[in-house]
């Protein structure tokens, strides 16, 4: 199985704004379709998506049966306002708030739960991780009550900090995890959380003209040395590119991010297989 354990199936690999507003008015099935079947001929028979606010990922989930590919969605990422996830999903203000979100996501046929601990890196400023923390006591509680719906949970979390208090929460998936140290390895070794690096979000725009290179190498250098130290402490790495994000092709970002993992030496296949077996419908 080739496996993509972190896609967007509403992004078109171009840039984010113009694809999401494709679908704001109801989804474009012809569009969700066409990156289906690129998926389809690149041979993909697995696609965990990251979720979106216009129900898009919850569309292709009916309809990626057609193409051979097993899907899963959290139907929409959850975020505490002011923290990152607004243009993919939806916001609470307090752990009320979290809960319906959690139930909405069981009501409209998701698999799991994606929640946000971090902001984005800044390429514009050095690959800075700037933005709002997550408190440990929070993320607990929220991974706690996702679990106890019946969920895995997949967190967004960039810089060392942000995700030792994912890993310590008792997520189950971390998702790009760049700036990774060894206290951070070490925990996420410990609770089994699986790491999904997305390395070509980087990596694919080394040439492309939209961010100074020697950053983009800086960061990419560094992810790739921390994977492999993640490997030889027994954290399991599986292959996620965040397909559809800026240079990452639906279909095409995944080849390219399971032969920059092979490249580094990182072997993936138990940890492509475990979140399949995780982050699934309850």
């Amino acid at each position: 199985m080739i496996y993509e354990c972190h896609g967007h199936i509403i992004l078109d690999g171009v840039a984010y704004t113009g694809a999401i507003e494709r679908h704001k008015y109801g989804v474009d099935e012809s569009f969700v379709r066409a990156n289906l079947e690129a998926c389809s001929r690149c041979g993909l028979t697995f696609y965990r998506d990251g979720g979106d606010k216009h129900m898009v990922s919850a569309y292709a989930k009916t309809v990626a049966g057609e193409y051979g590919i097993d899907y899963r969605t959290p139907v929409y990422i959850i975020h505490k306002r002011g923290f990152y996830g607004n243009m993919f999903g939806r916001a609470f203000d307090d752990m009320a708030g979290y809960r319906e979100l959690v139930s909405g996501v069981k009501r409209f046929g998701g698999d799991f739960i994606k929640i946000s601990a971090s902001n984005l890196l800044d390429f514009e400023h050095g690959g800075e991780v700037n933005g709002p923390e997550m408190p440990l006591h929070e993320l607990r509680e929220m991974v706690n009550i996702a679990h106890g719906e019946g969920f895995a949970v997949m967190i967004h979390a960039n810089g060392a900090d942000n995700i030792k208090r994912s890993a310590e929460a008792g997520v189950d998936s971390v998702e790009h995890g760049f700036y990774m140290d060894d206290d951070a390895l070490t925990i996420m070794a410990q609770t089994g959380a699986v790491w999904v690096p997305t390395c070509v979000t980087v990596g694919n725009l080394i040439g492309s003209g939209k961010y100074d290179d020697a950053v983009l190498g800086r960061i990419l250098g560094g992810h790739l040395a921390a994977l492999v130290k993640a490997q030889s402490v027994g954290v399991p790495v599986a292959c996620g590119s965040d397909a559809g994000a800026a240079c990452v092709p639906q279909g095409k970002g995944t080849l390219d991010e399971a032969a920059v993992l092979a490249s580094a030496g990182v072997v993936t296949g138990s940890a492509d297989s475990k979140i399949a077996g995780l982050f699934k419908r309850a």
